[in-house]
């Protein structure tokens, strides 16, 4: 049954007390109408429970803002949310649009640094962020007393002689519910076996960011900066900072310890407010997390990242033997839940 206002409720007990269950919850579409953001489409969640948050279907269904009982937990980018007519998909061109948000969806063929691999010049984290979904639904779903707002739509990146991948995503949470989980469907529709490389972008800013907050999990290996700016970071890594001017961005690898489940989890806590975040995902399919520590001034972040590969690029995956491919005809599935602790 739904858990809404302190109780239990049955689907029925519901529909005596409203006409419409947007009255409490759900999810609806709209349409950005002005700035860079004009013509995005989107769709608002609402759990009933607390959690709010954007989907953006013209941008490969990132999430945008998100907030519990009106506190925003997810880091907006100066950019905004720009229309993918706006994307510069060359070198760093994706910055010019990377509006952050609590997930900004990296791959599918390339994730990472800019690099060239086999001839092929590849941009910063690849095109998902910026691939229109079609195919789109959005809803509440019952099964007896139980709900769930879905919104779900597919993504595609294909180019002429080369790769033809469809993603298919869903984004759910239970009505009434604290936490939403981000489903991904990858298939290989062409003929032939292609790199595949997704790390989802989750991005956290204040006020759960804070100097008052810290990252935990359990460990089962020590950490690894990504380059010497991060390793004179690394003993510092887990806890966070007030603004600091002139802060250079430090990236972690860290080996959260899957359980017997085979499920990794790692929590951000501000311990002055007693409010947190659990992220928890499958450590089989995303076997690499990176933590992004950007502590500067007006671009203040901690991104958590699970992935299939570590962010370096695609020709730095390969030469390192960690690139990982899917065959014609080939279907992967990918999932991480990202849950509110609140106090």
């Amino acid at each position: 049954m739904a858990q809404l206002f302190g109780r239990e409720w049955t689907k029925r007990e519901l529909l005596e007390r409203v006409g419409d269950l947007q009255q409490i919850a759900g999810a609806e579409s709209f349409t950005y109408n002005d700035g860079v953001r004009n013509d995005v489409k989107a769709a608002r969640v609402r759990s009933g429970g607390g959690l709010d948050y954007t989907v953006l279907l013209s941008r490969g269904m990132d999430i945008a803002q998100a907030s519990w009982n009106g506190m925003p937990f997810a880091w907006v980018s100066a950019t905004g949310a720009g229309h993918p007519h706006a994307f510069d998909s060359e070198g760093r061109g994706w910055l010019r649009t990377f509006h952050g948000g609590l997930l900004t969806g990296c791959g599918m063929i390339n994730a990472g640094a800019a690099n060239e691999d086999n001839g092929e010049s590849l941009g910063i984290h690849g095109r998902l962020s910026h691939s229109p979904a079609e195919e789109t639904y959005i809803g509440t779903e019952w099964e007896g007393d139980e709900a769930e707002i879905v919104v779900a739509g597919t993504m595609r990146e294909a180019i002429v002689f080369g790769e033809n991948l469809r993603l298919t995503r869903h984004i759910i949470t239970e009505l009434g519910g604290n936490a939403l989980t981000i489903e991904d469907r990858v298939e290989n529709l062409g003929f032939k076996t292609v790199p595949l490389m997704l790390l989802y972008h989750v991005n956290f800013g204040w006020p759960l960011v804070s100097e008052h907050t810290e990252i935990s999990f359990d460990a089962e290996a020590p950490s690894e900066p990504r380059d010497p700016v991060a390793e004179s970071g690394l003993d510092h890594a887990l806890h966070l900072d007030a603004p600091i001017s002139g802060y250079e961005e430090q990236c972690f690898f860290h080996h959260p310890r899957a359980d017997e489940d085979g499920i990794a989890t790692i929590t951000m806590h501000n311990r002055a407010l007693n409010f947190g975040v659990k992220i928890t995902y499958d450590k089989e399919v995303f076997p690499h997390l990176t933590q992004w520590k950007m502590m500067g001034q007006g671009e203040y972040v901690c991104g958590i990242e699970p992935a299939n590969c570590r962010v370096y690029g695609r020709a730095a995956e390969r030469e390192a033997g960690r690139l990982q491919h899917i065959a014609p005809g080939e279907v992967r599935e990918f999932w991480t839940t990202i849950e509110v602790l609140p106090e």
